[in-house]
């Protein structure tokens, strides 16, 4: 199957929540205690049971060196410049530091939201979106063809950094790990490519984070899970569901049946409103 993504990289934050909250920008992006308040104010606003932090996909990209300006309520954090130039230069990169940072603010957002009760989803991308920020794109995937041992050697570092984040995420109260690599998506890179690179990356980490062991439920972006699935990397399981559930409230009611973790994907997290058609949810196992 195709996933047809409708969702943005970037949350859409309403003028009246931001109103509401007095919070100015761009605070909402590195300050624990106001990420933590929009957060649970947009959760309020959407009448949705989830509340997810933080609101880009910049977080870890900044946390590994990329220039990262955030911008404003309309206009979200980007990429100002990139901490490489070249496929060498990146082979020094190093390990991810979650202790400083707009990373380390992110993490004490989770903690402060699930202390305070919220069912919280710590988003986390994935390794090619993440080194879109720190390197030209172009120069990256000509790194591919020439330099894969290099290629190779980056992405075991960035994998790492991304299971240690979540697993962090996670003991800080995370109830879901929303995981997803948007850059590297097979519709970008090709089958070639993602069966090679972006798949097994992705497929790496996935089986990193559920190894923890724990209640731990990962939720994988739709074209992440269809993408391993059509590659023959994972196999999609239907899980039954109360048919008049939201989606997001059938996958707090998963997370609480649990004892050891669990991957779901073929659809949106930003979807939690939605109801669940035909009562099932899809499980994904990796092969």
């Amino acid at each position: 199957m195709d996933f047809k993504c409708t969702g943005d990289d970037l949350e859409q934050i309403p003028e009246e929540v931001i109103e509401k909250t007095g919070i100015t920008f761009p605070g909402a992006h590195s300050d624990k205690n106001n990420m933590a308040t929009l957060a649970k104010e947009l959760r309020k606003h959407r009448g949705d049971v989830i509340a997810r932090v933080p609101f880009c996909v910049t977080v870890e990209g900044e946390a590994y060196g990329a220039l990262i300006k955030l911008g404003d309520a309309m206009n979200g954090p980007r990429v100002e410049s990139y901490r490489y130039t070249s496929i060498e230069e990146m082979s020094n990169i190093q390990s991810l530091n979650l202790n400083e940072g707009r990373i380390r603010e992110v993490l004490n957002a989770v903690e402060i939201l699930a202390k305070a009760g919220e069912k919280v989803a710590l988003s986390v991308e994935g390794p090619f979106t993440i080194l879109s920020s720190l390197i030209d794109p172009m120069d990256f995937y000509k790194g591919l063809r020439k330099e894969p041992q290099r290629i190779q050697e980056i992405l075991t570092v960035v994998e790492e950094g991304i299971i240690r984040y979540s697993l962090e995420g996670i003991k800080r109260g995370a109830s879901i790990i929303s995981y997803g690599d948007p850059v590297g998506a097979i519709g970008i890179l090709g089958p070639k490519v993602y069966r090679e690179y972006s798949g097994p990356s992705s497929w790496r980490i996935i089986k990193g984070i559920k190894q923890a062991g724990g209640k731990v439920l990962l939720h994988l972006c739709g074209k992440t899970s269809t993408a391993l699935e059509k590659i023959e990397m994972a196999r999609s399981f239907p899980i039954d569901v109360d048919e008049a559930s939201t989606y997001g409230q059938a996958l707090l009611g998963l997370q609480d049946t649990l004892t050891e973790p669990i991957a779901i994907g073929h659809r949106c997290i930003k979807g939690s409103l939605d109801k669940v058609n035909q009562a099932v949810i899809w499980g994904i196992d990796l092969i």
